[in-house]
């Protein structure tokens, strides 16, 4: 008898009275075993339904952004029904918010990681940037995802929020804490920018990883020297 997934052999009947028991006992095995790949099937069914629309979604995203998404156009590049796509996310928002969110938890974790690290040890500085940079080119479509089309949902106004939010106040901690006191908030700010175009170019450009580390390593030290410049040019003032 077939299974619904043809997965279940027909087994022919036994030559012989001998050979019964060994046929039975190689059908109830078999059986046994379709059954298992069978419920294998259904219980990875939701998992791949949702991978499915999650890489949909992505390129729908990507190509003109959130309010320009069509729900229709991402279910039927997945070859699903829309009603496939309600079972798994209650629309287009927290279909975007799943493809981003994975990603910010661990960019949170891991800048303020490096960011405690350079406050305790300067040296620290060029490997924490190569750490940092990597990990935004390992998401860089979940970058561009919140950079450039997120317009219409709650991560609208990403890109300032982060340089503003949580870059500038780490920043600023980095200078005043090997300046020895309070340094400029503006000049601090304007550096600020100019890293994050060094950041954005990186993660735009058609850069290899061997690229992009071999770039920080030399930026690093470039940034590394202006800092101490910078640092003994502040101290001179007041």
């Amino acid at each position: 008898m077939h299974s619904k997934y043809g997965l279940s052999p027909v087994f022919p009947a036994p030559a012989h009275p001998a050979d019964v028991s060994l046929y039975v006992d190689f059908r109830d095995n078999i059986c046994y075993l379709s059954s298992l790949i069978e419920r294998e099937i259904i219980l990875r069914r939701p998992v791949k339904t949702r991978e499915t629309l999650l890489a949909s979604g992505k390129e729908e995203f990507l190509a003109g952004g959130y309010e320009k998404a069509s729900l229709r156009t991402i279910c039927k590049r997945a070859g699903l029904t829309t009603g496939a796509f309600y079972n798994q996310f209650s629309g287009k928002e927290e279909l975007f918010s799943a493809l981003v969110e994975p990603m910010l938890g661990g960019f949170q974790l891991m800048y303020e990681t490096v960011i405690s690290q350079e406050l305790a040890d300067l040296s620290s500085g060029m490997e924490n940037e190569i750490t940092a940079i990597t990990y935004a080119i390992q998401h860089k479509d979940e970058f561009r995802l919140l950079f450039d089309c997120s317009k219409g949902t709650r991560y609208e106004g990403f890109k300032e929020h982060l340089i503003h939010e949580v870059f500038y106040p780490s920043y600023q901690a980095v200078f005043d804490r090997y300046a020895g006191k309070p340094v400029d908030q503006a000049l601090v700010l304007l550096i600020l920018h100019m890293k994050f175009e060094e950041y954005m170019e990186l993660i735009y450009g058609n850069y290899t990883m061997d690229d992009v580390k071999r770039l920080i390593t030399q930026i690093s030290r470039f940034s590394i020297a202006g800092f101490h410049t910078l640092l003994e040019e502040v101290n001179k003032t007041n």
